[in-house]
């Protein structure tokens, strides 16, 4: 065997060395990039992702109203180029086509097309535009006025003026200040002009409506005539008895109009002709029966979809009701039902009452087969009360949801369709709940006496000022990363002989304090491992009862919690006159002449 060259104990110099290139492996991902340049007299905001491998056409999309970028991310399968274009000018929506009636807009966005296109290398015919609602509108402006042959829309309006009046911050972003008539009817003559106008009637138009949408008699119906004029008009009627509102009409047809974009985005034009997507047709009898049998089941719905904990609030927020549909008392059912939240841990139950609220689309979220509203399917629930009376222990979330009338009780573990992780403290116990899709806790433990296990502590300020505690310093599990303000809670909890009070610290990034601290080889990121007193001025102790008090920081971590001795505290009638004791025995108290000292600093910081 050949010796080899490499010298570890006699290296070269690294300026022997080449500089460092680009790795074509980390120029080449496709990822997507949102920018913000000027275009004509607009800033526009978009994001472009550029094609994956041999995927060479441009997919251009605008967005719907409430939306950021039009589809979501049921773009994300797509192959080609994607340029998708934000609906905000000079801090509001336009329609693409006019804000606060200035077309000029429109001009400033084809700017941008084009400029994509020809970087590129494309011809318009090989761009597709696409939208939904306000998109959709958009993608048939942007078509005719300026000559793309492919279009993709979803339920648009035709009476773009009409349809923003009035309508949210649509009316006065498009139309103007005091939206005036004159402008809305000018806004409206816009698309039918431009079909009037068009001569060129070769294009591939590929339109989603449906007779359910209220808006399809009263902007889609009139396309129709014009439309049909043209070489590939596609007409696809979405039909289902789960469409109740306007957008729900794309969501719906949705894979329909996926494969659509995939086809053309890759140059095949597909000629459906006019046809119908689903079906709107109920079996009744087939429906009541289907709808009685799950009413019937041992089953229950119970989905935690919000928490909010804090000392003073613990409100859960979700779904839970009985599906199906009674037989006897119908959908009214629904409405007599009461809920519960139940913790149980051994053998022992604790339960708090919850209200039924409404709730937004149950009807889709819950569909077996057949439809049903659950309009009346929503829950919250106050448990502050039911938290703080909980001893020490972890206990299992379930839904409880009761029919009288129906001689229904059941009880169903909660469960979240998204991890939900919220952690609270006060009287010196935590309480986290912790939810996911298989199902819920709730966890009390004692903030004090915990231990420091294998911690890095070290307390930077403990120290009077007035009637509040300036207290900070690093805290961090090696190991466990500590990149973000999320990554732990932190606690601080002062335990007398008659009362214990905690408060809520927070995280900030100071690397500078924690760097110093890392044992040698340890590369793990603690940059957020430092705590402090969530009021800059401190830990406000004028609720606190005059008394010694032990002090303690406690780090509440994924599952673990670690605590450390911070000092003690004499809090005194006077305020002014507390003293807060380090570990270290020393007594701190900031004098007046420190305070005036670093009120100087923040006043020359300002300046």
């Amino acid at each position: 065997m050949e010796p080899s060259h490499v010298r570890p104990a006699n290296p070269q110099h690294s300026d022997t060395l080449p500089h460092t290139s680009e790795n074509y492996r980390t120029a080449t991902i496709r990822t997507p990039e949102i920018r913000v340049e000027k275009y004509g007299n607009w800033e526009i905001e978009y994001e472009f992702t550029p094609a994956a491998g041999d995927h060479g056409n441009l997919l251009v999309v605008f967005s719907s109203v409430g939306s950021k970028y039009g589809f979501g991310n049921a773009l994300s399968g797509v192959q080609c180029n994607v340029l998708r274009i934000r609906d905000r000018f000079d801090g509001g929506p336009s329609y693409y086509v006019a804000r606060a009636m200035d077309f000029s807009v429109s001009d400033a966005v084809e700017e941008l097309i084009t400029h994509y296109r020809e970087k590129l290398g494309l011809s318009r015919d090989t761009v597709v535009l696409a939208g939904s609602s306000k998109g959709a509108s958009a993608a048939f402006y942007y078509a005719l006025k300026y000559g793309y042959r492919n279009i993709v829309a979803s339920t648009p309006q035709y009476f773009i003026g009409s349809y923003s009046q009035g309508h949210g911050v649509l009316g006065a972003w498009v139309l103007g200040e005091g939206e005036p008539q004159e402008n809305v009817d000018r806004l409206d003559a816009v698309l039918p002009e431009l079909l009037a106008e068009n001569t060129d009637l070769d294009r591939n138009i590929y339109l989603f409506s449906s007779t359910r949408d209220y808006q399809y008699e009263e902007h889609v119906v009139h396309f129709l005539p014009a439309l049909r004029k043209y070489s590939n008009f596609n007409f696809f009627m979405v039909e289902s008895t789960a469409l109740v509102k306007h957008a729900e009409v794309t969501r719906q047809g949705l894979s329909v109009i996926l494969s659509v974009i995939y086809a053309l985005t890759e140059g095949t034009v597909p000629r459906f002709g006019e046809v119908q997507v689903g079906s709107g047709e109920v079996d009744e009898p087939a429906a009541t029966e289907h709808l009685a049998e799950l009413r019937a089941r041992d089953t229950a719905t119970g989905v935690l979809v919000a928490a909010q904990l804090s000392p003073e609030q613990a409100t859960l927020t979700g779904h839970a009701f009985l599906p199906g549909v009674s037989a006897e008392r119908g959908e009214e059912a629904g409405a007599q039902e009461t809920k519960q939240l139940v913790l149980v841990r051994d053998d022992q139950a604790w339960v708090a009452d919850a209200t039924s609220v409404p709730a937004d689309q149950l009807y889709l979220k819950y569909f077996d087969t057949h439809f049903a509203s659950y309009k009346d399917g929503g829950f919250t629930c106050d448990a502050r009360e039911l938290l703080d009376s909980l001893p020490v222990g972890v206990y299992d979330v379930f839904a409880r949801v009761t029919s009288e009338g129906e001689d229904i009780d059941r009880r169903v573990p909660l469960v979240a369709y998204r991890t939900i992780d919220r952690r609270a403290a006060s009287g010196g116990s935590e309480v986290i709940l912790r939810a996911d899709v298989k199902g819920a806790r709730v966890v009390k433990r004692d903030l004090t006496g915990a231990g420091p296990g294998g911690t890095v502590f070290s307390l930077k300020r403990f120290a009077m000022d007035g009637a509040r505690l300036r207290v900070h310093g690093v805290f961090f599990l090696p190991g466990r990363n500590a990149d973000r303000a999320t990554h732990s809670a932190y606690y601080l909890t002062l335990r007398g002989e008659e009362s214990t009070h905690t408060v809520a610290l927070k995280a900030i990034k100071r690397v500078d304090k924690i760097q110093p601290l890392m044992a040698p080889g340890d590369f793990g990121s603690y940059g957020f491992g430092y705590f402090t007193a969530e009021d800059r001025d401190g830990v406000d102790l004028s609720d606190v009862p005059p008394g010694t008090y032990t002090a303690e920081i406690a780090m509440s971590t994924g599952g673990a919690l670690f605590s450390q001795r911070a000092g003690e505290l004499d809090v005194a009638e006077n305020r002014s006159a507390s003293v807060a004791r380090r570990i270290s025995g020393r007594n701190e108290r900031i004098s007046t002449r420190a305070r005036l000292r670093r009120g100087l600093r923040a006043r020359f910081r300002r300046s």
